[in-house]
């Protein structure tokens, strides 16, 4: 099993930052891959095992299914049902943590998943978090004020 890690330190404080990240449907307002995203199952974007399909810009869809949003920590976890993505038993969560001495935020995204490419775990962890988790995150930044 593969595990992916990607974190970044932002000047924006976790409220303010949660809000965002919190939005099930809100991911292609921020994420630079995807151009849409849908609830297709589910009475909203909140409640647990509401199903997302977000469309690449180049056409594929990945089918989403909302697991655990916990606003007390600030967790927001969910399945991959399919992808155009080499993976199997992917489950993602994103995680906004206060930083007090700043008033900043760090937000990590990780997640556990079997590689179906032939690719050892660690490669596509490291396939995974550059790839994906980090300019996905290093949009955020600029999308959230």
């Amino acid at each position: 099993m593969a595990e992916a890690f990607w974190s970044v330190a932002y000047p924006i404080d976790a409220d303010t930052m949660w809000k965002t990240i919190r939005q099930f449907d809100g991911l292609p307002a921020w994420h630079p891959d995807f151009g849409t995203s849908e609830i297709i199952d589910g009475a909203g974007e909140y409640e647990i095992g509401a199903v997302r399909v977000l469309t690449l810009n180049d056409g594929g869809e990945f089918r989403e299914r909302l697991v655990g949003l916990d606003d007390s920590t600030r967790t927001l976890t969910y399945d991959i049902i399919s992808a155009p993505a080499p993976v199997a038993n992917y489950r993602g969560s994103m995680q906004v943590i206060p930083i007090s001495d700043t008033k900043s935020s760090l937000v990590i995204w990780r997640s556990t998943f079997d590689p179906t490419d032939g690719s050892s775990a660690e490669d596509s962890a490291r396939a995974m978090a550059e790839g994906a988790y980090a300019p996905a995150l290093a949009a955020l930044g600029t999308h959230v004020e």
